[in-house]
């Protein structure tokens, strides 16, 4: 399963970079907190792991239940309005419903 949750990160991560207004991720306090409590030290990511600014959550069956998505909004884009694209790309990459992502702007530049 870590695997598919790497892959299916990656995936993820590429359609939300992909989206108009999106400069880049990066988590938030929270991610950041939820990476320090992991066990796997920072530096053992690969350089293009998306890290804690891709948090997925699964089911029982193995599929994508949640997603929390930490992103930063290029100031001359709306800030709302880019997260609901980064929503809707995000849901398309995972194959899940919109309203099982969240996203949250951690910063604009």
């Amino acid at each position: 399963m870590k695997t598919d949750r790497k892959a299916l990160a990656r995936r993820v991560a590429e359609a939300v970079l992909d989206v108009p207004g999106v400069a880049c991720l990066r988590p938030g306090l929270r991610g950041l907190l939820h990476t320090a409590a992991g066990t796997r030290p920072p530096a053992a990511r690969l350089p293009d792991d998306p890290g804690s600014a891709v948090r997925i959550t699964f089911d029982a069956r193995g599929r994508a239940a949640s997603l929390h998505i930490d992103v930063v909004v290029r100031a001359q884009h709306q800030a709302a309005r880019t997260a609901r694209a980064v929503r809707a790309a995000a849901a398309e990459a995972a194959a899940t419903a919109p309203g099982a992502v969240r996203v949250t702007v951690t910063g604009i530049v």
